[in-house]
This record gives C-alpha cells, structure tokens and sequence, in this order.
C-alpha cells in the first residue's frame, strides 16, 4: 500500500497523507462500485427469470382458455349440455314426451 501512496503523492503532487485518503477512497469507491454493479446484475438476472415464468404462465392460461371455449362451442353445436362445475360436455337431459 505503501508504493501505491508514493505513487500517488509522486504524481499528484500532494503531502503522503493527502495522498493515503485519496488512495483509500479510490479503493473503497471501487470496491463499492464492484458490490453495487455485482447487486444489479444479481437482481436482473432474478427479474428475467420471474418474467420468463409469468410469461409462461400467460401463454399456458391462453392456451387452456381457448381449449375451454372450443369445447363450449362444440358441446352446444353437438346439442350437449356444458357442465361447468366439472368442465366438460354433458349429454343433454331427456325429454319426458
């Protein structure tokens, strides 16, 4: 640490202890950049990972709510009753004639 500071000094042209406070402050201002952009990525990544998931959990919705509706449909064309407690097609009632 000691050569850093001499450097330091050397260059900037200030008194060794001047230059010990802007070394040091360079290092913790580094390391805290280091900790900060190292968080952000962590959280980003995260955030992709949950997005893909709900993302997945709409087109899967989408994908069984037009099954659902095509069903419907298809029960009523074909003269049945839909169920929708049990979701599916019910032969219609009998009559009583």
């Amino acid at each position: 640490m000691t050569w850093l500071i001499t450097i330091v000094a050397g260059l900037v042209g200030v008194p060794r202890p001047l230059a010990g406070i802007i070394a040091w402050a360079t290092i913790a201002v580094a390391v805290s950049g280091a900790v900060w952009g190292g968080y952000e990525l962590i959280k980003h990544w995260g955030a992709d990972e949950v997005r893909a998931e709900i993302e997945k959990d709409n087109q899967d919705a989408i994908r069984k709510g037009i099954e659902a509706s095509r069903s419907f449909v298809d029960c009523n064309n074909a003269g049945g009753l839909w169920d929708f407690r049990r979701q599916r097609c019910s032969s219609p009632a009998g009559s009583d004639r």
